[in-house]
């Protein structure tokens, strides 16, 4: 696979935002997405996913798509569209104009990036069992990653009023409510929705200020939260700690565990033979600046921000 991959440029991106927007990349995507496994060629809907691997020119032009982990067949979907590629000449291949220009129109998520806020990448994963049933064993280790984002002027909900030893603090409900809604949602196997905002019955965070040393901040965190929809709960502690240097104006470190039991299932998140009570847990830490560090949430656009 990585030999193949030498002849290829590999992208990632997230499917709904190409599949539905309007401006010049979406539009890219759908013309030869719909040539695709999931087109309207192939029984497809406009409403259908159009999750996959695709395989086409920097034109636009259709070379071959699959859905699957099979790297066997994924490795000969690369060997049969370089086949195609080459038959091509540049014409076929290459856009006439340049996108370039379109590019300030381009409505990504990611441009709402929060340079100056809080990032954490977020992480999921089952956590073990006293008696659990016997699992595949992708299901086995199975665990996920996202990303949240705080803008600047949410960074104060996480710290106290006044920097003193044994100052305690609430975290706003509606800081973590976002936080639960959208993270503490069971993505450990696959895809899944946000909770709904009614969905939160409960969810708490105090921070107690336990020592300052150095311009250094230390900060405890201990609460709980409980999220109850039609379909599925989740209900469990938090437990953190986080360092603020109060000289750079930004956290050197924060960790924040979510840790419980989790029942139910959602389409797309592979829990309908395993729907609990099981334990599951999150764990939020902050994110790097690399560029794979700034993929925007998966549930970005249920935040609100504009």
């Amino acid at each position: 696979m990585k030999k193949l991959l030498e002849d290829f440029v590999p992208a990632a991106d997230e499917v709904w935002r190409l599949h539905n927007g309007k401006d010049v990349e979406c539009r890219l995507f759908q013309k030869f997405c719909d040539e695709g496994h999931y087109g309207p060629a192939n029984g497809g809907t406009r409403t259908s996913t159009r999750q996959g691997t695709y395989c086409c020119t920097p034109s636009g032009m259709f070379l071959g798509s699959i859905n699957s982990n099979d790297a066997t067949r994924t490795a000969q979907l690369l060997r049969d569209a370089l086949a195609k590629w080459k038959t091509l000449d540049k014409k076929e291949r290459l856009l006439a104009e340049d996108p370039a220009k379109e590019r300030r129109n381009l409505e990504r998520a990611e441009a709402r990036y929060p340079d100056d806020g809080l990032v954490l990448r977020v992480h999921s994963r089952d956590l073990e069992r006293k008696s659990a049933q016997p699992q595949e064993e992708w299901a086995q280790k199975a665990h996920n990653v996202d990303y949240a984002w705080f803008r600047k002027e949410e960074i104060s909900h996480f710290l106290p009023a006044e920097f003193a030893k044994k100052v305690t603090f609430q975290v706003p409900r509606e800081t973590l409510a976002r936080l639960a809604r959208f993270h503490f949602a069971d993505n450990v196997r696959g895809q899944t929705d946000a909770y709904p905002a009614d969905a939160v019955e409960s969810v708490e965070l105090t921070g107690t200020v336990k020592d300052i040393k150095k311009g250094q901040v230390i900060i405890e965190y201990e609460g709980k939260v409980k999220l109850k929809d039609s379909r599925r709960t989740f209900e469990g502690f938090l437990r953190g700690t986080a360092a603020w240097d109060s000289r750079k104006h930004k956290f050197s470190q924060f960790e924040l565990v979510a840790a419980g039991l989790r029942s139910g299932a959602t389409q797309f998140n592979f829990r309908q033979n395993d729907p609990g009570p099981a334990p599951i847990g999150f764990c939020a830490v902050l994110a790097g600046d690399k560029p794979s560090d700034k993929i925007a949430p998966a549930h970005f656009y249920g935040y609100g921000w504009r």
